[in-house]
């Protein structure tokens, strides 16, 4: 939401401005910055801008050039400001062709905003008295979740918008490209490079590590796929996603390669750390613009004293929402690794201002249907299964894990894993467990010095994600599972305290960057683990769990809103040990709620307490609702109501952040278990 686009101001040499007070000298030189403001002033007034900038020493220093990037969307007013920009003769660095397309997806002519409902524009570097080169235009192509014939449509509507682009007859886009589109790969977009003689750039995405000489192979890629190889692994173990773009110029793929490196989480973060060391040790990255990088994120406020506001920008700022906060988010996009036809590598890194209006400071974010995505009741049981196990296999990263839970430090996936490779192995069937057995070989090639896990890769060992694993491998036969169940269930048994069990031991160290932190309400004993831990170490939790279960029946969380799921958890435990005065308390509570009030996940967590007392029809009935609640990509929405409370509070609803499961992996994960529960007890 901005004012209205009359208003003049807002524009990406304002986010310029606002940029370079976090720009060192070692990313862009003084020199260089009056020749990329002069170029930003051309561009459509769209208050965002990102600059590439290059990572290297030597050629690739301080002197090397810096492109523009802007990325326009069909929200708020951009296509009105895009429109009166090319009616006001704005777009001269444009040339025919994209005017033409430009002005068509403003106009909303041909439904080209239903199809690409953002355009991404790529600026080679300016020079001094020189505007904007003729930019390249990049689109959407595989949306993540979208019918078939949705994605048939979009493609078509693609191959249209090149062939326009490049001034040709047909599309220059081989059958060969999208045929290899396979399982958890995509194309995520396509982008005509018309300033460098309609080259054509192909992005996929979801490419594992082992699938990228095959998938290289089948394109006729003339590259050195071993040489690259070894790069791409690398940086998939490190990051979140990591794309692959290829060149095509007439028609023929060109022996270059790059990866987009991505993590959802702003730099500095441990995961970051990790991708610029591969890119130092090899050369790709100086140490002055590694700590550099670093200083870039912050989110600038109006009244920012360090960062005076663009005086063009005072008037819409005045004139804005008046339930709004205007802010700049200045930050790493993410990071590139460009490898030439002639193997020489290169770094660099997407740095982006834009600014937004910030409504309701502070409020978790409203829950919404992704695009693509609607909801789609299954007529059965087997059904809804069938489609939420391909849901979760299609819902893997590229390192064979899955993850979720991203705005807290790093993101959760060795604990998601275990919890979606659990549910996988409950539900059974051949493929289910073959994605379970190949997540849980990741995940064994992960554990920690003495014997745990922590709930990613960077975080420390704790105890619910060690259990939620042990579950895992235990469900799961393998021969190399034994002897790494048998040490961590030792880990665990470190953390008996004389009336209690830690979540992190006291031996663990605690840090978020590089500041230790109070911690201890995070080392204090939680229900809600002992819950996820009690069937590993029954003889002694099962006693703790008895005497911590309230009045109502119910268990008080601490890392999590409601009671819903550690209460389930606990109930089963107990329900497996005889424990029926227990679980019957459970139940009592469980009926007590009102599901359809519930997400998905709480319901389903509610179902799984009644099963273990025995009361299959409230539970059958839960179960027949969430079958009408299931969306069209077989998950279902988000709801795994997890909170993030201060390391110091001992009351984890005292000061806490709310983590919604935001790839809804842990959502559709937990309504399986009830299912897979509702089947076993039946």
């Amino acid at each position: 939401m901005r004012p209205d686009p009359a208003i003049p101001g807002l524009s990406p040499a304002g986010c310029f401005d606002i940029l370079s007070h976090r720009l060192a000298d070692v990313l862009v030189a003084p020199a260089r910055r009056r020749a990329i403001r002069d170029a930003a002033w051309q561009l459509p007034p769209v208050p965002r801008l990102a600059l590439e900038i290059r990572l290297g020493g030597g050629d690739a220093g301080v002197d090397a050039a810096v492109d523009l990037h802007q990325m326009i969307t069909r929200r708020e007013e951009d296509p009105q400001i895009l429109r009166r920009h090319l009616d006001q003769g704005g777009g001269a660095w444009a040339g025919g062709g994209l005017t033409g397309f430009l002005r068509s997806w403003a106009a909303e002519e041909d439904g080209l905003q239903d199809r690409f409902d953002q355009l991404y524009l790529e600026w080679d570097a300016p020079t001094d008295g020189a505007g904007p080169h003729l930019p390249a235009l990049f689109l959407a192509s595989d949306l993540r979740f979208e019918a078939a014939e949705s994605r048939s449509a979009r493609r078509d509507a693609l191959r249209r918008v090149v062939a326009r682009l490049c001034q040709a007859q047909d599309a220059p886009l081989s059958d060969t490209l999208f045929d290899v589109v396979a399982g958890p790969v995509s194309i995520s977009h396509i982008g005509v490079m018309s300033g460098r003689g309609n080259a054509i750039r192909v992005n996929y995405r979801g490419i594992s590590p082992a699938d990228l000489p095959g998938l290289l192979g089948r394109l006729g890629w003339p590259g050195d796929v071993a040489a690259v190889s070894g790069h791409f692994a690398a940086l998939v173990d490190a990051a979140d996603r990591v794309t692959v773009g290829l060149d095509l110029v007439d028609g023929a793929l060109r022996p270059s390669i790059g990866f987009e490196i991505f993590c959802d989480h702003p730099l500095p973060s441990g995961r970051w750390d990790r991708i610029l060391d591969h890119l130092c040790r090899d050369g790709l990255c100086t140490a002055e613009k590694r700590a550099a990088l670093g200083q870039i994120e912050a989110t600038i406020a109006v009244d920012d004293a360090a960062c005076p506001w663009p005086a063009a920008w005072i008037l819409p700022t005045i004139r804005g929402p008046g339930d709004a906060w205007p802010m700049v988010r200045c930050h790493v996009s993410h990071l590139k690794l460009a490898v030439a036809a002639d193997g020489v590598a290169q770094a660099k890194a997407y740095i982006a201002a834009e600014h937004h209006w910030q409504i309701g400071y502070g409020r978790p974010a409203e829950v919404t249907l992704p695009a693509g995505l609607s909801f789609h009741p299954r007529p059965s049981t087997a059904e809804a299964v069938a489609d939420a196990v391909g849901f979760l296999l299609r819902a893997r990263q590229q390192n064979g894990l899955w993850g979720d839970f991203n705005r807290i430090n790093g993101g959760c996936n060795n604990w998601v894993t275990g919890v979606a490779a659990l549910a996988l192995a409950e539900t059974g069937g051949d493929e289910a467990l073959a994605g379970a057995a190949a997540a849980l070989e990741v995940l064994r090639g992960r554990v920690q010095p003495g014997g745990g896990w922590g709930h990613n890769e960077i975080a420390p060992v704790d105890t619910d994600t060690t259990a939620s694993i042990i579950k895992a491998l235990m469900a799961v036969s393998a021969p190399e599972n034994p002897p790494v169940i048998a040490a961590a269930r030792e880990f665990l048994r470190g953390h008996l305290t004389d009336d209690g069990f830690q979540t992190y031991g006291t031996g663990t160290t605690i840090r978020f960057s590089d500041d230790a932190v109070v911690d201890a309400g995070w080392r204090a004993t939680h229900a809600c683990v002992m819950a996820n831990c009690a069937l590993i170490l029954p003889d002694q939790l099962i006693p703790l769990l008895r005497q911590s279960q309230q009045a109502d029946g119910s268990w008080t969380p601490y890392w999590w809103r409601t009671p819903a799921y550690p209460t389930a958890l606990a109930a089963e435990a107990l329900a497996a040990h005889g424990d029926g005065a227990a679980v019957d308390r459970a139940v009592t509570w469980a009926r007590m709620q009102d599901p359809a009030a519930q997400s998905p996940f709480c319901a389903a967590a509610i179902a799984r307490v009644l099963i273990a007392g025995g009361d299959r029809a409230r539970a059958g009935d839960i179960l027949a609702e969430l079958l009408r609640r299931q969306l069209s990509d077989g998950s279902w929405m988000t709801g795994a109501d997890m909170i993030w409370p201060r390391p110091d509070q001992m009351d984890g609803h005292t000061d806490f952040l709310d983590v919604p499961d935001d790839r809804r992996v842990f959502t559709t994960a937990g309504v399986l278990l009830a299912f897979a529960a509702a089947t076993a007890r039946s």
